[in-house]
């Protein structure tokens, strides 16, 4: 049994067919065929039903065709794994940060991971809302820093600060005092940041569906927004600290809406990754960060 003989069972489950197997490995269908005819007889079991017009996997092809896979991940990392080892260090590093993250904290984790690995080009890609998860979880980026949303199979997190996503609005928008009721929010303009993930649930952000929105492409410009009056909606507290502070925003108090809610910002990797020695590292940078009392507030002034 060789990984090029997972390689064409696999490749069978996917395209559908041996010939747009052989298509897609730039193979004659004889070879393909030959190829997986001795792995039947290797293994004693009949991969592929030859019965239909269009060949298809048996019951036991498509099982083992799944342990195939992960035989050619494990194979895949290996082979990452010592390219890694050779030469000392990964090439490339890419990250992706959630736009509302401190970003004093991301320059302070960069800034070390600069000097400390000078060999190594880091690539930042800025996401919204759940777009820094999504990018780790399809594996385009090999580390995440994230608000926490909740639990999610396969990833490993590091909680690194705790901010407050605070409801705000400005005296031009809407009445600041008292206890406020969502049919009354309803009626003024709710500003919402796009999300860049594609796993979209704007309900879990607070957004009122059958209230007035306008849609932002970023945080800044969410806050500049609400700054001037049109519209009001939720931050984080480092990005409205000083107007926060001058009451030029206002917390407001919303019956039945979680207008003060903790979010858990965390360093975040995928389980059973395979890191090179600089992802490594970063990583246990990042757990050694955690155990620290970070305070975004006190950092900005």
């Amino acid at each position: 049994m060789t990984l090029d003989q997972l390689l064409i069972l696999t490749r069978i489950a996917d395209t559908g067919s041996v010939l747009a197997a052989a298509d897609s490995l730039h193979r004659t269908q004889p070879t393909v065929s030959v190829a997986l005819r001795k792995l039947e007889g290797e293994l004693d079991v009949e991969l592929l039903d030859r019965s239909a017009y269009r060949a298809r996997l048996t019951p036991a092809g498509e099982q083992l065709c799944q342990k195939a896979r992960a035989v050619l991940a494990a194979a895949e990392d290996f082979k990452t794994l010592a390219h890694y080892l050779s030469i000392g260090h990964e090439a490339e590093l890419k990250l992706a940060i959630e736009a509302s993250c401190p970003m004093d904290l991301v320059l302070q984790i960069l800034k070390a991971s600069e000097h400390k690995y000078p060999q190594t080009e880091f690539s930042l890609q800025v996401e919204n809302i759940w777009g820094a998860l999504d990018k780790l979880m399809a594996g385009e980026v090999d580390l995440a820093i994230s608000p926490w949303f909740r639990e999610i199979q396969n990833l490993e997190a590091v909680s690194l600060v705790k901010t407050r996503l605070l409801t705000v609005a400005t005296a031009e928008c809407c009445p600041l005092e008292g206890e406020l009721d969502l049919e009354t929010m309803k009626k003024y303009v709710q500003i919402v940041v796009r999300d860049s993930g594609r796993e979209v649930n704007n309900s879990v952000y607070g957004v009122l569906n059958d209230g007035r929105n306008w849609e932002v492409s970023d945080h800044a410009t969410k806050k500049a927004l609400i700054v001037a009056g049109m519209g009001w909606g939720r931050l984080q507290d480092h990005l409205i600290a000083d107007e926060l502070a001058s009451g030029e925003l206002k917390v407001l108090n919303i019956k039945n809406y979680p207008c003060d809610t903790e979010i858990d910002i965390r360093a975040v990797r995928r389980y059973g990754q395979t890191c090179g020695p600089v992802a490594e590292a970063l990583w246990q940078d990042l757990n050694e960060l955690s155990q620290c009392v970070w305070n975004p507030q006190a950092a900005a002034r």
